[in-house]
């Protein structure tokens, strides 16, 4: 299958309690367009979004994936202006469609 997109997972090392948070970077590689957006969630969240890109039934080969852990000052500086996008890999997958 031809990979169309590139969804970049990033995340901060854990804080003193323990929490991640969690980002991601969706680039459309036809238009070469981004998406960034923080979220509530965790890492199963991002990568559930290719079950809801509407290319294919079920895990959509077509989108690479790629992880970034970033110590927690990097992630907050990167991330600081991004928009928070919701939780679920729906609302996600929803809110790129509706960005790009």
């Amino acid at each position: 299958m031809e990979i169309y997109a590139t969804l970049d997972i990033i995340n901060s090392k854990a804080d003193i309690y323990g929490n991640r948070y969690w980002a991601f970077r969706y680039t459309d590689h036809e238009t070469g367009n981004n998406v960034e957006a923080r979220i509530s969630g965790g890492e199963s969240n991002i990568n559930a979004i290719r079950c809801h890109m509407g290319k294919v039934d079920g895990w959509d080969s077509g989108i690479n994936t790629k992880r970034t852990e970033m110590k927690i000052r990097e992630f907050n500086r990167l991330t600081k202006d991004w928009p928070h996008a919701g939780c679920s890999p729906e609302d996600l997958a929803n809110y790129i469609k509706n960005n790009l």
